[in-house]
């Protein structure tokens, strides 16, 4: 959908990741409570109350399950950065998008690392039984080595802050982003196999607990997803209200698949998972009723500094807790997420937004030197004639569209 600038953009879809990024800030908050995090730290049998049964072992249990929401950001990040490639653009340039997409991951992602950093050294983490055994695995300092390592984004990240470790998957993902591309445009007749083959790849790294296989394929549902979007609103444009809310229903069911009861859940569990979430995607890309949920105030605000909510949420959360749970948890819980909401919109402001400013202007900096060389080889081959008279190379996705494509997890 174009917006005022021209550019290729599915607003609802912002608001789908704010409000992602909304469950998994309740994940972490709410398993911080020792009887909730007793069970996510793999103790399935730790007795409940009947309340708490519901809330762990339920469908309700969907609000704040940070994993299904992770699958969302996954699968919107493969839909959002293919976009612009759907156009017929010939003779892009790849240097410029790495350029801007490089600096947009990792600018961003050092500066919550330093912010997680400098609230352990103020408030060092500690063990506590007025804790969950869940928070307890979060207790670590802040080894200048490690940190290094997380500031790498491309390995699994340590416990100074989690979250970063989705950002592995999506750097790889935007690093193999010209193969995703390949794949998503070339046999378009056979999208259905595509789309069958990917979640295969899925099932597999769930099956045999293969991290890449796991979740590589979910950005390639999403890119096709995204080439084809234009044939599966035709397809389904005649569906009423009642058969998407049927989807929506089996969507959330089966995101929510690994907790719907005490027992341990299938191997591959994760490729249900990802199952569940893409129809989540596709029913607030197609269905009215959940654009309009998406395009509400809320969900575009959620949306806007989602990125920056979900790198800077859990050593906010982790500090009030530990600061606050000798007066009273659930307290420190409150006050921790609200204060992850204002630093998170401060957060936008003055580190997000600038880092996407001078990615833009960095992209731009590359592009003019690629079409400066290529004029320059133009000249040296036939002349200033005919080397004026050439076009201008294809250049890379505009800024709008690579800054929607925002990583969370």
């Amino acid at each position: 959908m174009p917006n005022q600038h021209g550019s290729t953009r599915v607003t609802q879809l912002d608001g789908l990741r704010g409000l992602a990024a909304l469950v998994v800030v309740a994940c972490h908050a709410i398993s911080t409570l020792p009887w909730v995090g007793r069970v996510v730290s793999n103790d399935r049998s730790s007795r409940l109350t009947s309340p708490e049964m519901w809330a762990v072992f339920s469908p309700l249990h969907v609000f704040w399950n940070g994993t299904p929401a992770v699958h969302v950001f996954f699968v919107l990040s493969g839909f959002v950065l293919i976009l612009p490639f759907t156009k017929s653009l010939p003779g892009r340039s790849w240097a410029p998008y790495y350029a801007k997409r490089l600096l947009r991951l990792y600018l961003p992602a050092w500066a919550a690392l330093a912010l997680a950093v400098v609230l352990m050294v103020l408030i060092p983490r500690t063990p506590s039984p007025l804790q969950s055994p869940w928070a307890d695995m979060y207790v670590t300092t802040p080894d200048p080595g490690q940190v290094f390592r997380d500031a790498l984004l491309l390995l699994n990240a340590s416990t100074i802050n989690t979250p970063l470790w989705t950002l592995r998957w999506e750097v790889a993902f935007s690093l193999l982003l010209p193969l995703y591309v390949f794949l998503a445009l070339r046999w378009r007749r056979f999208w259905h196999l595509k789309l069958a083959i990917a979640l295969g790849l899925a099932v597999i790294g769930g099956v045999f607990h293969i991290e890449a296989l796991t979740y590589m394929p979910i950005f390639a549902i999403g890119s096709i997803l995204s080439a084809e979007r234009e044939r599966i609103r035709e397809l389904t444009s005649a569906w009423p209200r009642v058969i998407w809310l049927l989807l929506a229903a089996v969507g959330l069911y089966l995101a929510n698949a690994e907790w719907i009861s005490p027992e341990p859940p299938i191997p591959g569990i994760e490729a249900v998972i990802t199952v569940g979430a893409t129809l989540i995607v596709l029913v607030f890309l197609l269905s009215g009723s959940a654009k309009k949920l998406g395009d509400t105030s809320l969900a575009q605000w959620l949306g806007r500094i989602s990125f920056s909510l979900y790198l800077v949420h859990l050593p906010i959360i982790l500090a009030a807790a530990t600061l606050l749970r000798g007066v009273s948890l659930p307290l420190g819980l409150v006050l921790g997420v609200a204060a992850s909401f204002g630093v998170a919109e401060l957060f936008f402001r003055y580190v997000e937004r600038p880092a996407h400013r001078l990615s833009v202007a960095a992209g731009r900096a590359v592009e003019r030197r690629i079409t400066k060389g290529n004029r320059a080889a133009a000249v040296a081959a036939t002349g200033p004639a005919d080397a004026t008279s050439n076009p201008r190379p294809g250049t890379a996705p505009s800024a709008a569209d690579v800054r929607q494509a925002q990583p969370q997890s």
